[in-house]
């Protein structure tokens, strides 16, 4: 491999000659053939698996969920021998790898991408990629927004497509703010995919509007502070510094992490919270971090054009899997670690009491790096036409390099005990079946248990709106130890299970936006106790 010195880096809007390879018509996806100006529909996407079906034997289909409109949203299971159901692949001792695209119709890059990178490992010179993993694709998870066309001006972004779906489903809900509260028919449709599939790392592709970074893609992980440290650290430390490397080196794009400076030059800032990528676990990136998993989103600027888009997300994609084909058993044995960890310490120090996990945080400096900046990137008109494009010469070329403070570093705020167990009354069976509904283990007291903990008392309920939502935020303190009976047919969440971030963070009543703060239980919400009891042990 040549030197980072000597790698030739394509800036704008500029791709290798033949970068996607010369592909029989049937094997062309519709962004191919339209020279990249336009993008599939649902039907598009499943004629294409189609084809690739009928060249391949390494390929499963299984279908996610039915939109509210009728429309299917299937996931390409793709695997060297072929797997078809979760045991299987269980079975075949590999990890998942689970890319998702389209997630918001509008940012169709990732979706395209994944057409091809799902060509190039089951057909192209790429299938050794198979060798130690199982890599399932959903190129399309929005499917009643991405069939909901409409006319793009290119104001916020570029000139291509320029006709795409909307950034909404059908309900008009946006899937990337259902990760918690789990309202939609697409985010359980999701969610039950992932719960039998289990994969080790998601990744989940999206655009940018308008930026003035010189990056062709941008990434980030699970910055959700009760998430496990440990595997954020380890993506942060290891695996985006080589994935980087190998996207410069094999593709000749420079890409960071995802994050966004101000309109003030020169600028002072990187700030994951101007990218708007929050703490908040709303984000199924973050909130699958949850789960002590690996968790990723890629986001690519907006003014280049599709065919730029694509490649980017594409080298990203293809590099990613590279890395962990390579390192499956070291990413392996870090998950299970996470897995144990958490569960140890619960049994360890939950009854106690001295077990603590973050209900918030905030970004903090990790000191100063080199971004790639432009000084302006400005909308303008293409003259004689009512079309809006990229002024010239802003945002384009080779960008400049710029000192800045990297406030990407999320750190933990506010903190709340952990206890042994959630005790939940059987009034509350709709909040045990969306606890199950993440993958979090729920049992049903068959016998009445007598036992020691501690109960909220809620003080006041206050609602708020924060970043396009009505949040809901409760003061109070929790009561002193205390012995309570509770009936059989109460539900008994035991926190000695790799879902213990998860529990902890949704059942908390001053998360930042868990159960409560999505209103999940704003009817059984007032001054008083809070329905969810604390439990430390079993009382004699």
């Amino acid at each position: 491999m040549p030197s980072a010195a000597q790698q030739h880096i394509y800036w704008g809007d500029s791709v290798p000659a033949r970068w996607n390879g010369q592909w029989p018509a049937e094997l062309r996806t519709f962004a191919e053939q339209s020279d990249f100006t336009r993008t599939m529909t649902t039907a598009q996407l499943h004629e294409y698996i189609n084809a690739l079906r009928w060249k391949s034997d390494r390929m499963h289909v299984l279908s996610m969920f039915t939109s509210p409109l009728g429309k299917v949203a299937p996931a390409m299971v793709l695997a060297n021998p072929r797997v078809t159901s979760p045991k299987e692949a269980r079975e075949s001792g590999k990890n998942v790898v689970f890319l998702l695209g389209n997630i918001h119709p509008p940012e169709p890059e990732a979706a395209e991408a994944l057409l091809l990178v799902a060509r190039e490992l089951l057909l192209g010179k790429s299938q050794s990629l198979l060798d130690n993993q199982i890599v399932i694709i959903a190129p399309i998870y929005n499917v009643d927004g991405t069939d909901a066309i409409s006319t793009n001006d290119g104001s916020i972004g570029s000139l291509t497509p320029v006709i795409q779906g909307q950034r909404e489903n059908s309900q008009g809900l946006d899937l990337n703010r259902d990760g918690v509260k789990l309202t939609t028919v697409e985010g359980n449709g999701l969610y039950r995919t992932l719960n039998e599939w289990d994969p080790i790392l998601l990744l989940d592709g999206h655009l940018m509007s308008r930026v003035n970074h010189g990056y062709a893609n941008t990434y980030g992980t699970v910055t959700v502070p009760a998430a496990n440290p440990g595997l954020r650290t380890y993506m942060d430390d290891t695996i985006f510094p080589a994935v980087r490397d190998m996207v410069r080196q094999q593709f000749g794009l420079e890409v960071f992490t995802h994050a966004l400076f101000g309109h003030e030059w020169p600028p002072k800032a990187w700030s994951h919270d101007l990218a708007a990528w929050t703490v908040d676990a709303k984000f199924v990136v973050n909130d699958f971090g949850l789960r002590n998993r690996f968790a990723i989103i890629t986001e690519t600027p907006g003014q280049p054009m599709l065919e730029r888009r694509v490649y980017a997300q594409y080298a990203y994609i293809m590099a990613l899997l590279e890395y962990t084909n390579a390192h499956a058993a070291e990413m392996r044995a870090a998950v299970e670690r996470a897995d144990k960890e958490t569960v140890q310490n619960v049994l360890d120090h939950a009854e106690s009491g001295t077990l603590m996990n973050y209900l918030d945080g905030e970004y903090h400096s990790r000191g100063q790096v080199p971004i790639l900046a432009y000084r302006t990137n400005e909308p303008a008109y293409l003259p004689g036409t009512s079309v809006i494009g990229t002024k010239p010469g802003t945002a384009s070329g080779k960008p400049e390099t710029v000192m800045m403070d990297d406030l990407t570093l999320p750190v933990g705020t506010r903190q709340a005990s952990v206890p042994r167990a959630y005790i939940l009354p059987a009034s509350l069976a709709d909040v045990a079946a969306k606890l199950r509904a993440h993958n979090i283990e729920v049992r049903t007291l068959d016998e009445p248990l007598r036992a020691e903990g501690e109960a909220f008392i809620i003080s006041k309920v206050s609602h708020a709106r924060r970043r396009g939502y009505d949040m809901t935020t409760l003061e109070g303190d929790f009561t002193r130890a205390q012995v309570r009976e509770f009936p059989a047919g109460s539900f008994f969440v035991d926190m000695a299970q790799p879902m213990a971030n998860a529990a902890f963070y949704y059942l908390e009543p001053q998360a930042r936006d868990g159960f409560v703060g999505w209103g999940v239980l704003d009817d059984r919400l007032r001054p008083g106790e809070y329905p969810v009891f604390k439990f430390r042990r079993k009382a004699r």
